[in-house]
């Protein structure tokens, strides 16, 4: 399980820390943020289970951070921090995911509870019909499709099986985990090739993802019929 705490006020959140570390299931990790700015960044590589977050930080909201997570599914369940005066404040939140909402200060017993209800819900590792992991490692993906991924460093970061991992792949897109990186490198080549006609070939394939300029005429020419340079030639 994977927890992300967010909060402005350093001190607030090293005491979360500690609380929601105590209170955790077993073997849960745990990242902290202190805004969203930060937690968005994290929540890129680390996709966490959870997000227990205050509403009230500078320049972006919980607000704002959670809506912007789950349109690029970074993170589905959240957990807000409100004051017993931000009730009001606090169903309005309600309409983003919510699991609930914990008054501060932070009671030990009620962390545990929710928690424990979140850990509940997460689905089974060896489940055969899995949509979350699916929704976590497309967005995965699609967020750092330009570094270096594998099939082995995605059932790493999600503890899971590459065996299971490609045959998720394969269920949910119709095509295998290669194919699907390439395509979506590829495609995000055309949109450079078009809109940055000075930018060289190979520095257009070094920022989708291959360091090889030759590597990268021979995909792009396998998977669109031309070469990057007669492309951006009839575009």
């Amino acid at each position: 399980m994977r927890i992300l705490i967010v909060d402005d006020e350093p001190i607030i959140l090293g005491g979360l820390v500690k609380v929601i570390g105590g209170a955790a299931p077993v073997g849960a990790e745990i990242r902290e943020a202190g805004d969203a700015f930060e937690a968005l960044q994290i929540m890129k590589e680390y996709m966490p289970d959870v997000t227990v977050t205050d509403l009230h930080m500078p320049e972006k909201n919980g607000f704002e951070m959670m809506e912007e997570a789950k349109e690029n599914g970074l993170c589905e369940r959240f957990i807000i921090l409100t004051g017993h005066d931000d009730f009001e404040y606090a169903r309005r939140a309600l309409r983003y995911g919510v699991v609930d909402y914990l008054l501060k200060p932070v009671d030990k017993e009620e962390v545990a509870r929710l928690l424990s209800q979140v850990n509940r819900n997460l689905p089974s590792l060896d489940s055969t019909d899995c949509p979350p992991h699916a929704k976590r490692i497309l967005a995965y993906t699609r967020l750092n499709y330009m570094n270096d991924l594998s099939l082995d460093h995605l059932a790493e970061l999600m503890h899971l099986h590459p065996n299971y991992i490609s045959s998720l792949f394969k269920k949910v897109t119709g095509d295998t985990f290669v194919n699907y990186l390439n395509t979506t490198r590829i495609k995000e080549a055309q949109k450079l090739l078009s809109l940055h006609r000075d930018l060289p070939v190979g520095e257009i394939g070094r920022r989708v993802g291959y360091e090889n300029k030759h590597y990268f005429n021979k995909v792009f020419k396998k998977y669109t019929g031309s070469t990057p340079g007669a492309y951006r030639e009839d575009h």
